[in-house]
């Protein structure tokens, strides 16, 4: 009977560990609306609305910083410093107002967010 607890409880830890970012990100993005903020800086840039984009990036870039810790224990460092790099290239592409570059560099991040429970 121990035995099969323990068995349980390993498998349990096993599938908990593959998936608990897939678990996590899901009620992380619904508390904090990540995703929907991703589509809105997206679709300001679309329309060249550049003061709007700048204070939703910098709204973005806050839930960011919130959601950060909590993925970095669970996925590979790489993906969280691939999407700050791309939050540090996407200030500067807002700065000044380039369209092209700012389009698919929220693009990717919004790439890797979508991804990010499958990685």
């Amino acid at each position: 009977m121990i035995r099969k607890i323990i068995i349980m409880l390993l498998l349990f830890g096993i599938l908990l560990n593959v998936s608990s970012c897939a678990l996590l990100k899901g009620p992380i993005d619904k508390k904090t609306g990540f995703s929907n903020q991703l589509e809105q800086t997206a679709n300001y840039i679309r329309s060249e609305d550049w003061e709007k984009a700048r204070t939703n990036l910098d709204t973005l870039q806050k839930t960011w910083k919130k959601i950060k810790p909590l993925l970095q224990v669970d996925i590979d460092h790489d993906y969280v410093n691939s999407i700050e790099g791309d939050f540090i290239k996407l200030v500067g592409y807002i700065e000044t107002n380039e369209k092209p570059d700012s389009l698919a560099t929220i693009l990717l991040i919004q790439d890797t967010w979508e991804n990010i429970g499958s990685l």
